[in-house]
Parts: structure tokens; C-alpha cells; sequence
């Protein structure tokens, strides 16, 4: 996965678009970018403006960041959190 969020961090643009979310998101907004998804089971992901994906789960201890992502490559993180998670 670190592999995915290096192709990701290429683009600062991404980058900071991924990391907004996340504050967000770590303060309690759900529903920010272009909304909240679920992809399967307990896994959701943020969809950003700008192509920044971010993988989650709310577990009892608040909520897990699984992965970030762009629109570019958000397939191959998608198949590996299926491998991992599914």
C-alpha cells in the first residue's frame, strides 16, 4: 500500500487535497469533498474534487485511515483492500 500512496503523493495538489480530508474527517465531518461512499463491508472512502480518494473504517477506537489515493490509481488500491479486507 505504500507503494499506492507514494504514486499518489506525486501530485502535491492530491496530496494536500487527501490530507484536508482526513482532518476533516478526524473532526467529526463525514460528508465533505464528493461525499462519503461505502466500498463493501465496514470500508468507505472519501471522494475529494480535485482526484484524492481516502480509504476508511470506523472501528470502536474512531476512525481507521486505511488508504489514500488519486482518481488514477484508485483501482489498484481498491483490489488491494479487497485482497486485505474482504
Amino acid at each position: 500500500m505504500v507503494k499506492a500512496a507514494e504514486e499518489m503523493g506525486k501530485n502535491e495538489r492530491i496530496q494536500q487535497e487527501a490530507n484536508h480530508l482526513i482532518e476533516q474527517l478526524a473532526s467529526g465531518n463525514m460528508n465533505l469533498g464528493k461525499g462519503s461512499k461505502n466500498l463493501f463491508k465496514d470500508i468507505n472512502y472519501l471522494r475529494g474534487d480535485n482526484g484524492a480518494r481516502v480509504f476508511f473504517r470506523q472501528t470502536k477506537d474512531g476512525i481507521e485511515i486505511l488508504e489514500k489515493a488519486s482518481k488514477a490509481n484508485e483501482q489498484k488500491v481498491i483490489n488491494l483492500l479487497h485482497k486485505l479486507y474482504d
